[in-house]
Formats: structure tokens, C-alpha cells, sequence
């Protein structure tokens, strides 16, 4: 199953599998896992996420307690491939100096887990912080550790444009129901007709969003979600992140990242796979946007279209 497949009506997001207690033979499974004599003496859901169900567990051993998070997803709809990417991908993460989970263990077949393939993680401090106070010092750290992550020199495949992409490949585009100005998105389209120039390749997270991010005291302590390792141009991270700050906040913010960007990296980002970034919102953005977000600030559902517009202009007026 595709990403694209999880954007559409019917979704099984929708279900009740990630509000649900993790079951019996699970919490056995995390207990044999963190040693001899361990225990599950407590669980938490953890809000925000829309592919899968997490969990923070308090795991008791001699006296000692440790939180771990437990992800799961739904057996029988053929995720045993993600998950075993993510796996591999923090693999390749470790000891990148980044503050990445660590795995504990993983059932991708979900044969101890009552079919659900589960991956069992070290828990990283701080919580998603999504409402700062401050918002230049915020996207500053944003900014920063965007440029450390492409700094780095890890293996990875070179991103495929439209092939690695959950958004509809390129001839399939949809104009978003509440587009102010049609022409723009369209005009963007056509943009991309065009081949996909060279830019450099860097290491890129492939998901590099706010709700990825844990903070605490101001800095940014964790980077989650590693399903989506590529290699491509910076400017797919940072794009992706600027269509996530224009939708939940403001085309200005959007903006200032970008300038944040290019200015603590010495580079100005390419304007096409900025774009290309960028276009990757559905009609369906809005309300995972939402679930995501899960009550830590307010949401203006009905304004996000129109917010990622503006950006898309912006970006189609700068690839000229």
C-alpha cells in the first residue's frame, strides 16, 4: 500500500486501531523484549499521529522503570515493508549525532504482537511544541538542524520524483477544492512539466515536519518519524516544511524559514523542487493537518488552502 493510498475517502486512519490499548500478547511481547524480569506497569497514547498507533509504556525491571514508545499498524494491509524501512532507516541513523530514537526491537510480522507489526523504541525527552512564543527563534532552530541533517553523509537512495512521492503523479494533479485562484495551481502544474533540474544531493529526512519534532527549554531534542530517507535536493525538506507552516500558520512564516535557511546554510534553495515540495497538498491536507496537530493550538481548517496558495505563488514567481 502507497502513501497515496492513505490520502483518500475510506481511510483506515479513520478506524479506531490507533486510540486502542495495546493488546495482551503486545505488552508480553515489549516485556520479554526489554529483558528477564521486566513488566509493563503502565501506557500512555501518544497524540498526533495518523499512520499508526503509539504508545508510551513504562516498563518496570529490578526496581528501575523506563519509558519506552511502542508504534503499531493495522496487520493485513501489507505495511510489513515500512515498517521494515523505518527500521533500517534508524539503523542508518545511528550515531549521526542526531537525536534519533533507537530500536529496541521489532515484530514486523506481528507474529508475537496479535498481527499488528510493532516496532519497539527508546524513548527521546521533550514534547511537540507547536505554539511558540517566539516564532524567529523557533523556526532559527528549525532551520538549524535542517542544515546539520544536510550536512550528513549517510547512504540513501536518490529521491524519484512523482515515483517516490505520495502526492498523484504529475498528470494526475487536482486543482484543491477551495483554491482561491485556480490559474495559480494550475500554472504550477504545468511548471513541473518540465524535467527536474540538478541540484546538489544532500541526506534528507523525507517527512522534516513540526509535529516530527520534539522540543524542550528552546532546542529541538528529537527527530521522528524516519519512514522516508532520500537523498535529493535540500530544497524537498525545506519545502515540505514550508507547506506545513503556511497551512497551520502563515504564508510570512513560510517565507522566513526559507530566508532562515539559506542564510544560516550559505545557499539559495532551487526554486523547482521548492515548488515541487510544495504542491504535495491534497483536499484531504486540512484535516490530517488537524489530527496531527491534536488540540496543541488552534487550527483555521478552513483558511489552510488558501495560506498554501499564496505560498505556491510566491514559489512560482521565483522559478520565473
Amino acid at each position: 500500500m502507497n502513501r497515496l493510498a492513505f490520502m483518500t475517502e475510506g481511510d483506515w486512519r479513520d478506524g479506531e486501531f490507533r486510540q486502542r490499548r495495546p493488546s495482551a500478547e503486545t505488552l508480553a511481547w515489549v516485556a520479554a523484549s526489554m529483558g528477564r524480569g521486566s513488566r509493563v506497569v503502565g501506557h500512555r497514547r501518544l497524540t498526533g499521529g495518523v499512520c499508526s498507533a503509539v504508545n508510551r509504556l513504562t516498563v518496570e525491571r529490578r526496581g528501575t522503570r523506563t519509558f519506552v514508545v511502542l508504534r503499531q499498524y493495522p496487520g493485513g494491509l501489507g505495511l510489513h515493508g515500512a515498517l521494515e524501512q523505518e527500521i533500517a532507516n534508524l539503523g542508518v541513523m545511528a550515531g549521526s549525532g542526531l537525536p534519533v530514537p533507537g530500536v529496541l526491537a521489532g515484530d514486523v510480522a506481528g507474529v508475537s504482537t496479535g498481527g499488528a507489526p510493532s516496532l519497539l523504541m527508546t524513548r527521546l525527552p521533550g514534547h511537540v511544541h507547536l505554539d511558540p512564543a517566539e516564532p524567529r527563534s523557533w523556526m532559527t532552530r528549525i532551520a538549524e538542524i535542517a542544515v546539520l541533517l544536510h550536512s550528513l553523509d549517510l547512504p540513501a537512495k536518490v529521491l524519484r520524483p512523482w515515483t517516490d512521492s505520495w502526492i498523484a503523479p504529475r498528470d494526475g494533479f487536482q486543482i484543491p477544492a477551495g483554491a482561491q485562484k485556480p490559474e495559480i495551481w494550475q500554472a504550477a502544474f504545468d511548471a513541473m512539466a518540465a524535467p527536474p533540474p540538478q541540484d546538489t544531493a544532500v541526506f534528507l529526512h523525507g517527512d522534516l515536519l513540526p509535529v516530527n519534532m520534539l522540543w524542550s527549554r528552546g532546542r529541538i531534542t528529537g527527530l521522528t518519524d524516519w519512514n522516508s530517507i532520500r537523498r535529493g535536493s535540500r530544497a524537498i525538506d525545506v519545502g515540505h516544511c514550508r507547506r506545513y507552516l503556511a497551512a497551520l500558520y502563515s504564508p510570512d512564516w513560510s517565507e522566513q524559514l526559507q530566508s532562515l535557511y539559506e542564510s544560516i546554510a550559505g545557499v539559495t534553495l532551487d526554486p523547482w523542487w521548492d515548488l515541487y515540495a510544495l504542491l504535495h497538498y491534497a483536499d484531504s491536507g486540512p484535516k490530517w493537518i488537524r489530527g496531527q496537530v491534536a488540540g496543541r493550538r488552534p487550527v483555521d481548517v478552513s483558511g489552510m488552502t488558501s495560506r498554501v496558495e499564496v505560498a505556491v505563488e510566491t514559489a512560482l514567481r521565483r522559478l520565473g
